[in-house]
């Protein structure tokens, strides 16, 4: 077996794994060092046998040790690829090596952000089709801008070779066109480390591009009312708080106090603003293409990703409505695949940003032709007899519910009059509100939630405000369990879930009540060849 030349990730990559530490002891020196010496005299040395100065010591010890078994891992740590594998290799106190299988590769994605994009490295992300790891990138390797480029292309000519579908880039084309080059280039053979090969990239046109004003309307449709909601009670908190300080002198004394609830309150319209046009900046420069059977998706501003994608390797297909969208018929689409976003920071898998439903169609059809035709599969709302099975239970919460405000009803006695009168209306008016909460979101749910089964695909609904769409291939589910309990029973009715092979958050669907005989149909469609 010959064995691949092996090199190590950017030395940048241990900056990357210490600058929190890093922040956390500058933050401590700038508020508890800084200001002693300030008010120490030049001959007035004491201050050095202040405790504060010895935990800065202590932690700047701490950091120095972590800084350097950072440095060790690093120079320590070799990658190469050899007879279709990746292998990591840790050669530090304890030794370890990891060999990844090209073939298993669900998707390889690069990543920058704005540090990476100072200096001009690039991170280079990988995930395998293992639920095990399902909900983590598997492996992360820093390397230069070009080095990361040309890896990416070496591994997707790797799936390629060990029996991956073939890629066309092109009519009368049936590989990328640069596999020629780097069947020629460094990584292939082994014979040299990265930067060494012939220089390669992505950047052809791709089938979408989104522009400005795309965006915009992408950031308007994926706004969440809740959160402009809260933005709007915590800009009027913070204003309140600071009137108020500023008219009432006596609260000078306690300004110190004043200060940390606005801090709070601003920090709550932060959050909420944030949420409201994240969206705007997430998917700048959106674009994407298909090339054979992958898929090529790039966004980003603050940080830009790419991601590259085996069409073999989706397992879904999810079409979402926020309530904006919802009232302006828009529709955006996300992939399930093993990989994409498996982390918190990645929690969508953008396919189509949102737009018009013939406009959905036509970019799918362009992306994704395996599933555009499930845009006009029938979804089945669920039975009206799911009410019979959903009442009962209704009905427990709404005695629950009313055995508290009787409760707290009794707690009242005593109390003046007046009082009284108002603690029993905020009791009472909770209680109500509680019951008609629950009530709309069973109403909401039935109105939006159902099933369909087609021929070759499930398509699953859910929400309340917004609407979702699961589309899956039969082939694509992992397993099926249905239930029913008596009342569904008497009623004709069950209910289900699937499992898929994905992070955590998309591993399992629910399906909602339906009709007997959808069950067979997936039954039928998962043992169909």
């Amino acid at each position: 077996m010959e064995t691949g030349k092996k090199f190590r990730n950017h030395i940048s990559i241990v900056a990357e794994e210490t600058w929190s530490g890093i922040l956390v002891l500058l933050v401590f020196g700038i508020t508890q060092v800084l200001p002693e010496l300030a008010e120490a005299s030049a001959e007035d040395v004491s201050f050095l046998a202040d405790r504060t100065l010895w935990i800065t010591l202590g932690l700047g010890t701490l950091l120095a040790v972590f800084l350097g078994n950072r440095f060790l891992v690093w120079a320590r740590t070799y990658i190469y690829i050899v007879d279709n594998t990746i292998v990591i290799e840790k050669n530090t106190v304890n030794k370890k090596k990891n060999t990844i299988g090209i073939r298993n590769i669900s998707n390889i994605n690069l990543e920058q952000n704005l540090f990476e994009m100072l200096i001009g490295t690039c991170k280079v992300k990988m995930d395998t089709n293992s639920l095990s790891t399902a909900d983590k990138t598997d492996v992360k390797i820093i390397l230069k801008k070009e080095d990361a480029e040309n890896f990416r292309r070496e591994i997707m000519a790797r799936m390629q070779m060990t029996g991956a579908p073939a890629v066309s880039f092109g009519e009368g084309s049936a590989v990328d066109p640069g596999a020629a080059d780097f069947a020629d280039s460094s990584f292939i053979d082994g014979s040299c480390a990265p930067g060494m090969g012939k220089r390669v990239t992505l950047e052809e046109d791709y089938d979408i591009r989104a522009d400005f004003g795309d965006i915009i309307r992408h950031g308007l449709y994926s706004v969440n009312i809740f959160s402009v909601l809260l933005l709007l009670g915590g800009a009027a908190a913070t204003a309140g708080a600071v009137v108020q300080v500023m008219q009432n002198p006596g609260l000078v004394k306690s300004l110190l106090g004043a200060a940390a609830g606005i801090l709070v309150a601003a920090s709550i319209v932060f959050s909420a603003l944030w949420d409201t046009v994240k969206d705007f900046v997430k998917y700048y420069d959106f674009r994407a293409k298909r090339r054979g059977d992958r898929l090529f998706i790039r966004y980003g501003l603050l940080k830009k990703i790419e991601y590259t994608v085996p069409v073999d390797k989706i397992q879904a297909l999810k079409i979402n409505q926020s309530l904006v969208a919802r009232l302006g018929h828009r529709y955006m689409a996300e992939i399930v695949n093993v990989g994409m976003g498996d982390e918190s920071q990645e929690k969508n898998s953008f396919l189509v940003l949102y737009c018009t439903k013939e406009e959905m169609r036509r970019r799918l059809e362009l992306l994704l032709p395996e599933l555009a035709f499930s845009l006009d599969q029938e979804v089945k709302r669920q039975p009206i007899s799911v009410w019979v099975v959903w009442m009962p239970l209704f009905f427990v919460y709404a005695l629950a519910v009313g055995f508290s405000a009787l409760v707290g009803t009794a707690l009242t006695d005593g109390m003046e009059s007046g009082d009284k009168i108002l603690a029993l209306a905020g009791i009472w008016g909770g209680a109500a509100l509680l019951i008609l909460f629950v009530l709309a979101g069973m109403g909401l749910s039935y109105k939006t939630a159902g099933a369909g089964a087609g021929e070759k695909t499930l398509t699953l609904c859910r929400g309340y405000f917004g609407r979702h769409y699961t589309i899956v291939k039969y082939s694509k589910i992992q397993y099926a369990r249905f239930s029913e309990n008596f009342l569904a029973r008497k009623c004709g009715i069950r209910k289900g879930a699937i499992h898929l092979l994905a992070s955590a958050g998309n591993a399992s669907h629910d399906i909602p009540w339906f009709q007997e005989g959808l069950e067979e149909k997936v039954k039928a469609g998962m043992l169909a060849k």
